[in-house]
């Protein structure tokens, strides 16, 4: 019988292509200059940034540059179903272009257990052990003390994470509602509004306006020359002119 020489091909398959991580990305002005109170606000707007139920998502917020008085800040949002692939420690970073500057976004499941906590619970001093140690003596023998310190350990950590959190969220949220209620303030209608009241303080009949404009930073009016000086009590400040309108200008410090 013929010897047959060929041998089975037993080399794997190529593996599939892993299909890019789907990153949505939005780019948001704010009125901070600190992330963690830049992702408060973002977590009180995120159920109209996100087309997706929030429950199902994690984002990041990254600084991207500042731009007067207010921050520009990258938004990134991806599927929580995507941390399935991420370390132990529940975190994946991706990388992303936003405005021809290359950002870093960090994703990390909010409830696992991070870094810090983990070799916290690995290299645990040996006064709290020891302390464990004597509350365990006092309920069972030292082989029942030792499964239970194994097993109130991870708890207490996590009990303590859970209070720590809540009450950064609870301090983030407060500031993030005073700095939206800031931003809310200083739109164009609402400073026209202040702008209207501190003149009919100075000329309760009102004035005979030729042009309005408003926008977030200022009120101008255009009026007859005698009247400008008028509006000067209120705060306005007249613009030099040679005809016989003047343009008077409410700065953004006559309202805040």
């Amino acid at each position: 019988m013929p010897l047959d020489d060929s041998f089975p091909d037993l080399t794997p398959p190529p593996a599939a292509p892993v299909p890019p991580l789907e990153v949505m990305t939005r780019v948001l002005r704010l009125p901070t200059t600190s992330p963690r109170q830049a992702r408060a606000i973002v977590r009180l707007q995120l159920d109209r940034l996100s087309p997706l139920p929030l429950s199902s998502i994690v984002y990041d917020v990254v600084t991207l540059r500042r731009d007067g008085a207010e921050t520009v800040y990258a938004l990134g949002i991806i599927r929580r179903a995507a941390l399935d692939s991420a370390p132990a420690t529940g975190g994946l970073q991706v990388q992303q272009q936003i405005e021809g500057v290359d950002v870093v976004f960090r994703f990390r499941d909010p409830d696992a257990a991070g870094d810090l906590e983990t070799r916290w619970l690995k290299h645990a001093p040996r006064a709290a052990l020891v302390a464990l140690g004597i509350a365990a003596v006092m309920l069972a023998a030292n082989l029942r003390a030792e499964q239970w310190r194994e097993r109130r350990l991870p708890e207490i950590a996590a009990a303590q994470r859970l209070a720590a959190r809540d009450a950064i969220a609870r301090r983030e949220t407060a500031d993030a509602l005073q700095a939206w209620s800031a931003l809310t303030r200083a739109d164009a209608a609402t400073r026209f509004l202040c702008v209207g009241g501190r003149i009919a303080t100075v000329l309760p009949a009102g004035i005979q306006a030729t042009a309005v404009s408003a926008d977030s930073r200022k009120v101008t009016l255009t009026v007859a020359g005698g009247q400008a000086a008028v509006l000067a009590e209120a705060g306005g400040q007249a613009a030099p002119s040679n005809g016989a309108a003047t343009q008077v200008v409410f700065p953004e410090t006559v309202c805040r």
